[in-house]
């Protein structure tokens, strides 16, 4: 490997990302695999450097990076004391703190990683009870542990932006309102606007109020000031 493909490792942020995958699960093979749980970085380097497929000062940087940021701890396993020690556990932390209901792809756009180590590191912070996953649709979506969990369905339905419509339109409108008038006003088919009623109904977010045969949905009982800020973090 020439100095040009040198530099190129050395400045490529994404290459440095896939090194540091690549020394991680090397790491991984030898404890679990070999039970050398005394992993020093000169023994990591020794081992990757039979790989062939990076230079020495490119692995022995990383290596040190890897081990300055505890993801590999010699002699034992991380502990709960030391995961925020780890540059991108705070990232994504701080972006779920700010970012609730967040799936994964978010995660990754957000803090700018790949998708596998995103994941990887999601994996640790909800080892550890930093955060929790609740299953919507067929994602997974990450809320910090402290937040009450009975918010959840609310951050999870308001992904839909035609339920943002309607509980943007139904804030404006404390009196309640019509499926018809709601999609006139909307421009979207009433079955479309009665699924999402539905949905927002069952979770206790909007309530039916019946005035004859007149039949008006309005916003349920439900802190307006949770309401607002769930709804304009999608302005931003």
């Amino acid at each position: 490997m020439n100095n040009s493909d040198k530099e190129k490792y050395l400045q490529s942020k994404e290459d440095l990302r896939e090194i540091q995958q690549f020394l991680l699960d090397l790491a991984e093979r030898v404890v679990v695999e070999e039970k050398k749980f005394n992993l020093y970085p000169l023994d990591l380097l020794e081992i990757a450097k039979e790989s062939a497929k990076y230079p020495e000062n490119v692995l022995f940087q990383n290596i040190t990076e890897l081990y300055q940021e505890k993801w590999i701890v010699p002699g034992e396993p991380m502990t709960k004391n030391l995961v925020f020690d780890i540059l991108d556990h705070r990232r994504i932390y701080t972006f779920i703190l700010e970012h609730p209901g967040c799936d994964t792809l978010d995660v990754m756009n957000g803090v700018g990683i790949s998708f596998r180590y995103a994941l990887k590191n999601l994996e640790t912070l909800f080892k550890f009870g930093f955060i929790r996953a609740h299953k919507y649709s067929q994602y997974f979506l990450y809320f910090p542990s402290f937040m009450p969990e009975e918010q959840d369905l609310i951050y999870c339905l308001t992904r839909n932006i035609t339920i943002r419509q309607i509980l943007r339109y139904l804030s404006e409108r404390k009196a309640g309102i019509t499926v018809s008038k709601m999609s006139q006003v909307l421009e979207k088919q009433e079955v479309l606007i009665l699924r999402k009623l539905t949905q927002l109904t069952h979770a206790h977010i909007v309530r039916l109020i019946q005035n004859g045969m007149i039949l008006k949905y309005k916003i349920a009982d439900l802190d307006e000031g949770v309401l607002q800020d769930i709804l304009n973090r999608y302005d931003k």
